[in-house]
Order: structure tokens, then sequence, then C-alpha cells
């Protein structure tokens, strides 16, 4: 578990440090554990004149190749006395369970569409994997592929397998193609069967790759303190309980270029972001109610503009909600019956062997 509580702590530091970039103004259910302070960083010699316009563009030439670890944490938990869950069935009884998710994967870009000169493809070979899950604090499930005691995980069946995907230079993934071999090789009867299985998953892919909107044509250059808009898709789970998927919800999330900076590998834009629910609409066009009693989605990451690439992002989302199934509207929503979901997202890149 030493894994697990090492990310946790440099989670924290990360976090800090972006907000403490100045993000809009979080909101008060935003309060990670305590964690260590971060360190003292130096301020950084500015690029040009902040009132230059930059432009950020991911540069995808065939043949370019990056890899990136994305690591992810879902935490799921119940709000209120232990007994207010007896009347509404077995849905309520579930203890706080976490899920922490670490691929680290090469992509390599293959070259344009052949109907769409705006659109890569991309080929994306697993190269590490690492899994735990945890209920009421105690770990059911773990995986480690540079742990040889772990080479007969269905886990293991992951490393080494390829997909592609489409992606533009925005950062947007469209598709998501040949999946079939990974997820057969994956396939069987067991918690640790299903949860390779979800690590294949489109949903999961899109959000692997998709981390990151950049300012579109409408937008095009822009200052420092400039803002634009991205849209992410984003799936609550509740791993291993009766009570596995709460939903996939939109977020509008609203960029901000906070900096410009010079560092020892070029030229790095720092941008931050914060996020808020996407109404759904039915089929015949209404609005429905976002089922949200409160909602905290902010973030931040650095784009390097010599480059063309993230170097790393982080995010943090937490979402109250009301128990699945009780019927309540989320202003009603009785006490003893709201889950408290949290995603935590961390991308770093990684230098290449």
């Amino acid at each position: 578990m030493t894994y697990l509580r090492d990310h946790r702590d440099l989670w924290h530091v990360l976090l800090a440090m972006v907000l403490a970039i100045g993000l809009f103004g979080c909101s008060p259910l935003l309060k990670p554990d305590a964690g260590p302070a971060p360190p003292a960083v130096p301020a950084e010699p500015k690029a040009a004149s902040q009132s230059e316009k930059i432009t950020l563009s991911l540069e995808l030439g065939s043949g370019t190749k990056t890899r990136y670890r994305v690591t992810t944490e879902s935490v799921t938990a119940m709000e209120g006395p232990e007994t207010a869950g007896q009347d509404i069935g077995s849905t309520a009884s579930f203890p706080k369970v976490s899920e922490t998710s670490e691929v680290v994967f090469t992509q390599d870009f293959l070259g344009s569409m052949p109907d769409d000169t705006n659109m890569v493809v991309a080929q994306v070979t697993i190269d590490q994997v690492r899994y735990v899950r945890t209920t009421a604090g105690q770990p059911v499930l773990a995986f480690d592929s540079q742990q040889p005691a772990d080479q007969n995980s269905p886990f293991a069946k992951l490393i080494g397998q390829a997909y592609t995907i489409e992606i533009n230079s925005l950062g947007y993934v469209p598709g998501v193609f040949n999946l079939r071999p990974g997820r057969v090789a994956v396939r069987g009867p067991t918690p640790a069967h299903a949860a390779a299985l979800d690590l294949m998953s489109p949903p999961a892919i899109f959000s692997r790759h998709g981390f990151f909107s950049l300012p579109g044509p409408d937008v095009g250059s822009l200052p420092v303190g400039g803002r634009w808009r991205g849209v992410q898709q984003v799936t609550l789970k509740a791993p291993g309980t009766n009570m596995d998927h709460l939903g996939t919800h939109r977020f509008d999330k609203i960029y901000r270029l906070e900096s410009v900076e010079q560092r020892p590998a070029g030229t790095v834009a720092v941008v931050v972001f914060e996020g808020s629910p996407i109404p759904r609409r039915t089929t015949d066009g209404r609005l429905v109610e976002v089922p949200f009693l409160s909602c905290s989605y902010v973030g931040g990451g650095e784009f390097n503009l010599d480059a063309g690439r993230v170097e790393g992002c982080l995010e943090h989302l937490e979402v109250r909600m009301p128990l699945p199934g009780t019927g309540s509207p989320p202003a009603e929503a009785p006490e003893g019956r709201i889950i408290i979901a949290t995603r935590r997202c961390w991308v770093q890149r990684l230098d290449l062997d």
C-alpha cells in the first residue's frame, strides 16, 4: 500500500500549488485531507511580455511520440447517521470505497485521417499499470505490473496491449478503435477481470486522453488572463458495490491562461480552470435539473509552447448528490441519504526511454 499512500501525499502538494495561483475562488466543499505543505518554489523568469498573445496547439506530426502517466482516484462515501438508511433498502448501506488506477502509455502519432486533415490517428501502447481498490480502508484488490508476484493477475495481460485514438490539435478525442484484442485478453469471471476490462473501456480511454481542452479557432491566440471553454464528460462510480454506476455527467470547464514562463524545457503556459455541471435535456428538449446538491470542480496544468504538448495537469471534482433511487429532489434530500463522490486525476508527461 506504499504506492497509494505516497500518491495521496504528492496529490495534496500538487493540488495546494495549483490552488495557490488564484483559482477563481474555491467552493467550501473543496477540503482535501491535510498533507505536507507545498515546497517553496522560486519565481520563474517570465517569457515574453505578458501582454503578448500566444497560441496553444498540440504538435501532432507523424512520427511524434509522447509518454504519459495518468493516475485517477475515485472515492465514494455516504454522509449522515449510520441508521439513516435502514428503511431504504440495501442500496443505502455501503462503506467508503476508493479506487486508484495508474496507467503509463506511449502514444505514437501515425498521420492525418484520410478524410479529415485536422484529425490525427495515434496508436497507444500500455506500458505499465497499477491498481488499488479499498473498502472501509482495507485493500480488496491490488496490482502492480512491476511486481513479479503480480504477473498472474488479469491486469498483467494489459501490458503491451494497443489501441488507436483520433485526436486533433485542440486535444479533442472523438474516436477510440481497435479495443477488441485488449478487451478479449482480460475478460473473465473475477473482480480483477472486471476492473482490468474497465481500464480498456471507451469511457476510461476518453478520460485518459481527452484531459485538456485547448482554445479553438473562435478564440485563437490569447493574452495572459484570456479564457476559453471546454466540455468534460465524467462517469462517477462506487466500484464493488450495488451502486457501481452513479451516472455520467457533463461539465462546462472555463480555462484561464494564468501565466507564461520560461523553463529549462522551454516556454510553458500555466493554465487553470473551474468547471460546473451542464443540465441535461430530455428527448423533447426540456431541461432536467442537475442531480447535485453541490459541486466543486477545479484544476490546472502546464502546456509546453515550444514542443506543442501538455507537460502535466491535475483536477479535483467533488459532488454531493441524493442517494440514487430515493426519488427525492436534490433540494429535498433527507439527512443520511447523501452520496459524496470525489474524483481526482493527475497527468504527468514522462521521458521516452
